[in-house]
C-alpha cells in the first residue's frame, strides 16, 4: 500500500499542479503506534534538506516529516497560477539564490533542476553610486570580513550596537548608503529600521561575507540566479520520496520522555527517537516545549521576528512586454497618499538570454506596503496601476496574480526576522546553527544559521548541520544496542565470574563516551546480571549468596559477600564447632546419598570425589594408621597393624612441631625423624615384586581415579607390610 502511494505522489508532481498536494495515504492507528528514527516538524527547506540528508545516508532509518500546511517549502511560497504555457506553479516566496550559496547551489545541482542568472534586459538605474563617507564603508567592509562567530563571541565588538537603531544608523551616512540600507531593510527584511538593531546588520554582513549593497545585487539586483521551474521546484523534488504528513499543526514537544514525544493539534502522539524542530524562531511561540527552554533562549525567542507587514505578489503575463520597451522589469514606486505608498518589482521570468525570453513563462515579482488593509481585488488593482505608471504602458494586463502576507501568517510570522534594540548578548550565542533543547530534539532554522544568516542557503546549512549530529546520535544509540557499549548476559555451567567486555579495549568504551552524552548513559545502559547454571542439579547455598556483574567497568550495585563463615569442606574450614549464627555446613556439592559408615579418623573430614559418580563401598581401612588417614599418633594395638609412615622405606620423613607428617609426592625424596619406631626392620628391603608393582602404580597415577589410586596403594601397602613382616 505505501509503494502505491509513493507511486501515486510522483505522478501527481509530474501531472499537471492541483491546489492541494497529494498527502500520504498513511493510516493514524500505524502512526501512532510506531516509534520513528527521527521526526522532523516543518517541511520547509530545513526540514526537507535535514530528512533527506538522514535517509540517504541511513536508508534503514524511519523518517516522518509532519507539515501544518496543505504543501511543503515553508518560506518558499508558491501557487498555481494561469502562465501562456496553462497552469504552473509560480513562486511567490524566496527565489532569489545568490551566486556565492554554495550548499544550496550544490543541493540544486543534486536535485538536476537547472539555475541561470537573472536577466536585467534595459536600464537600471537603481544603484547609481555617489561617493561614500569612507568611515560607514570601512565598518561594513569589517563586519563583512569577520568571522561569524568571532563576532557573536566577542562583546567588545558587538556591545555598541545592540542598542542603536539601524534607522539611526543610516542617517550618519550620505545619501546613497543610507538608501542602500534601507532598501536591505525593505526588500530582504521587510523591517522598518527603526525597530531592528544594529548588530542585525553587522551579523547579516558577516554571515554573507558582504556590504549591504553586495548582498542586494546578490539577491534580485543583478547577480542573483534563479531556478528552472522555481524554487517550489526544488522543494517539491527535496520532497519526493519522504514521508510527509499534511496538516499536521505541532502543538507540543516533549524532551524529557524517552523516546520523544509529539504532539499535533488533532490530538494525535507521535513518538520518536530523535527529533527536528525546523521551524522559524518566532513560531516556537506556537509550540509547548518540555522542559522550557533556558532564559537566554526564551529571550532570543521574543526578541528575535520579522516586524514589517509587506504584501508579495506575483504576475504572469503572455510575454515580458517591458523588455520590448528597454526596461528592466524592476520598478520603484512610491505614493504619499495610500493606501499603496511603497512598491517594487523584479523580473523572475527563467531564461538564458533577453532574446528568447518571450518562448518561457514571464512574470513579475514584487512587494508592497499599504497604510491600511484593502481586500485583494483592490490591492491587485493598485498593483497594475502602480507598474503601468512606472513602465509608461497605455495597457496592461497581467493573465493572472496572487499576493502572500507573511506577517499575518500564524505558521510564519513574517519572513527573514531581525533582532530588536536592547537584545541581550547572551542570547546571540544561540545563532550556532541548531540548538538541542534537552537531549533528543533540536531546534533548527535558517534564523539561527552561521552562514547566510536567514537566507534559503541559511536554511540549507542549518538542515545539514542539525541531521548529521542526528545521525551521530543515532549512531551512538545503536553501538550500545549492539553490544559494543551495552553488555549482554552471559551463561555458565561453572561458578565463575564472566566479563563479556573485557575482551575488547578500554579505548573502545573511551571513544564511544566521548560521543554519549552522560544523561543519555544513564537512562539506557543497563548491567544485566550473569545467568550462572546450577552444578550438576542444584546449588542453592552457592548461588543465592552472590551478586554477578556482566561487565567489570560498571561499579557493583552491592557490597561483596563474605564467605569465610560459611562451614564447607572447600574452604578447610570444616570442623566440629558451630554457632548459632552461622550458615549449616555443607558438606557435598552433589544431593545427599546414602550415609557413609563412621571412619576412625582425627578428623570428622569425608571425602567425595565426584558428585556425579555413584557411591562406591568403602575400603577397610579402619585399622590402618597411615600419614594419610591423620592417624599416624595413635597407639598401637594388639590387632592393629603398624604404622605405615612413608611409601618408600629407604626415604626419612621429616617431622614437623605439631607431630603431622607431609609428603607431596612419592616421587620426591622424603625425610623420616629418628625417634619413631614402629617395629619395622629398616635394613630390610622390599622384594622387587613389590618395587613392579609401586612403578606400575606411579605409572597409572595420571590415568586413574583418586578412588582407583586409593585402591591400588591400598593394596601395595599391604603386600609391602607382608613382605616386611616375612623379612
Amino acid at each position: 500500500m505505501f509503494r502505491w502511494c509513493l507511486l501515486i505522489l510522483c505522478v501527481s508532481a509530474q501531472s499537471p499542479p492541483s491546489q492541494q498536494p497529494v498527502s500520504a495515504n498513511i493510516s493514524s492507528s500505524t502512526i501512532q503506534q510506531q516509534i520513528y528514527d527521527v521526526i522532523v516538524v516543518g517541511a520547509g527547506l530545513t526540514g526537507l534538506t535535514a530528512a533527506r540528508n538522514i535517509q540517504q545516508s541511513r536508508p534503514g532509518l524511519s523518517v516522518l516529516v509532519l507539515e501544518a500546511r496543505g504543501q511543503v517549502g515553508g518560506r518558499v511560497r508558491y501557487s498555481t497560477m494561469q502562465t501562456r504555457n496553462g497552469v504552473e506553479f509560480l513562486d511567490t516566496g524566496a527565489q532569489f539564490i545568490s551566486p556565492t550559496d554554495v550548499e544550496l547551489l550544490a543541493l540544486i545541482q543534486q536535485l538536476n533542476v537547472r539555475t541561470t542568472q537573472q536577466l536585467t534586459c534595459g536600464n537600471n538605474t537603481v544603484f547609481q553610486q555617489t561617493r561614500r563617507r569612507k568611515r560607514q564603508l570601512s565598518l561594513q567592509q569589517q563586519w563583512s570580513t569577520t568571522l561569524f562567530s568571532d563576532l557573536i563571541n566577542t562583546p567588545e565588538l558587538i556591545n555598541n550596537l545592540t542598542n542603536t537603531s539601524i534607522s539611526t544608523m543610516s542617517q550618519q551616512m550620505d545619501a546613497a548608503d543610507s538608501d542602500s540600507v534601507n532598501r536591505l531593510m525593505q526588500t530582504f527584511f521587510d523591517a522598518p529600521g527603526e525597530q531592528v538593531s544594529q548588530v542585525q546588520l553587522a551579523l547579516t554582513c558577516s554571515s554573507q561575507n558582504a556590504t549591504a549593497v553586495e548582498i542586494l545585487r546578490r539577491f534580485g539586483h543583478g547577480q542573483s540566479l534563479l531556478a528552472q521551474g522555481g524554487m517550489n521546484e526544488v522543494v517539491r523534488r527535496l520532497a519526493d520520496g519522504l514521508l510527509i504528513e499534511y496538516s499536521q499543526r505541532v502543538v507540543s514537544v516533549n524532551d524529557a520522555a524517552y523516546p520523544a514525544v509529539v504532539q499535533t493539534s488533532a490530538g494525535r502522539r507521535f513518538t520518536a527517537r530523535q527529533v527536528i524542530v525546523a521551524v522559524p524562531i518566532p513560531t516556537l511561540e506556537n509550540i509547548d516545549l518540555v522542559p522550557t527552554p533556558e532564559a537566554p533562549f526564551q529571550q532570543l525567542i521574543q526578541n528575535y521576528g520579522p516586524t514589517g507587514h509587506a504584501y508579495y505578489f506575483t504576475m504572469s503575463f503572455q510575454r515580458a512586454t517591458w523588455r520590448l520597451n528597454g526596461r528592466s522589469g524592476k520598478v520603484i514606486y512610491t505614493s504619499t497618499s495610500g493606501p499603496l505608498v511603497w512598491l517594487t518589482t523584479f523580473d523572475t521570468t527563467f531564461a538564458s538570454s533577453c532574446d528568447n525570453s518571450t518562448s518561457a513563462s514571464s512574470s513579475l515579482w514584487g512587494i508592497a506596503h499599504f497604510s491600511y488593509d484593502v481586500p485583494f481585488e483592490t490591492r491587485k488593482k493598485l498593483y497594475i496601476q502602480a507598474i503601468m505608471y512606472s513602465l509608461r504602458f497605455a495597457d496592461f494586463s497581467p493573465l493572472d496574480c496572487v499576493d502572500v502576507n507573511f506577517a499575518t501568517d500564524d505558521l510564519a510570522k513574517g519572513t527573514i526576522p531581525t533582532l530588536r534594540l536592547n537584545i541581550p548578548i547572551d542570547s546571540l550565542k544561540y545563532l550556532n546553527d541548531f540548538h538541542t533543547l534537552y537531549q533528543n530534539v533540536h531546534i533548527a532554522t535558517a534564523d539561527i544559521s552561521s552562514n547566510s544568516l536567514g537566507t534559503m542557503n541559511g536554511a540549507v546549512h542549518s538542515g545539514t548541520a542539525v541531521s548529521n549530529y542526528v545521525l551521530q546520535m543515532l549512531s551512538a544509540a545503536d553501538a550500545q544496542s549492539n553490544g559494543v557499549l551495552r553488555d549482554t548476559p552471559v551463561e555458565s555451567t561453572t561458578p565463575y565470574i564472566y566479563s563479556t567486555s573485557s575482551h575488547y579495549p578500554p579505548s573502545m568504551f573511551a571513544a564511544a563516551a566521548v560521543v554519549v552524552p552522560e544523561q543519555q548513559n544513564q537512562t539506557r545502559i543497563q548491567n544485566s546480571p550473569v545467568m550462572m547454571a546450577p552444578n550438576s542439579q542444584n546449588s542453592s547455598a552457592a548461588t543465592t549468596q552472590f551478586q554477578y556483574e556482566t561487565s567489570s567497568q560498571y561499579p557493583t550495585t552491592v557490597e561483596t559477600p563474605t564467605t569465610t563463615t560459611m562451614k564447607h569442606f572447600s574452604f578447610g574450614n570444616l570442623d566440629n564447632t558451630t554457632t548459632a549464627d552461622e550458615p549449616q555446613a555443607v558438606l557435598y556439592d552433589s544431593p545427599p546419598q546414602q550415609a557413609q559408615p563412621t571412619l576412625n579418623y582425627s578428623t570428622t573430614f569425608a571425602y567425595s570425589t565426584s558428585s556425579v559418580m555413584p557411591p562406591v563401598v568403602p575400603i577397610e581401612t579402619t585399622t590402618l594408621r597411615h600419614f594419610s588417614n591423620g592417624n599416624l599418633n595413635e597407639t598401637s594395638t594388639a590387632q592393629s597393624p603398624p604404622a605405615v609412615q612413608r611409601d618408600d622405606p629407604s626415604i626419612l620423613i621429616n617431622q614437623q612441631q605439631n607431630g603431622y607428617a607431609y609428603t607431596t609426592s612419592t616421587h620426591y625424596p622424603i625425610q623420616l625423624s629418628s625417634n619413631r619406631n614402629s617395629g619395622i626392620n629398616s635394613r630390610a628391603t622390599p622384594s622387587p615384586e613389590v618395587v613392579q608393582q609401586l612403578q606400575q602404580v606411579s605409572e597409572n597415577a595420571s590415568n586413574s581415579t583418586s578412588l582407583q589410586l586409593a585402591s591400588s596403594l591400598t593394596q601395595l601397602v599391604q603386600t609391602l607390610l607382608t613382605t616386611l613382616r616375612l623379612q
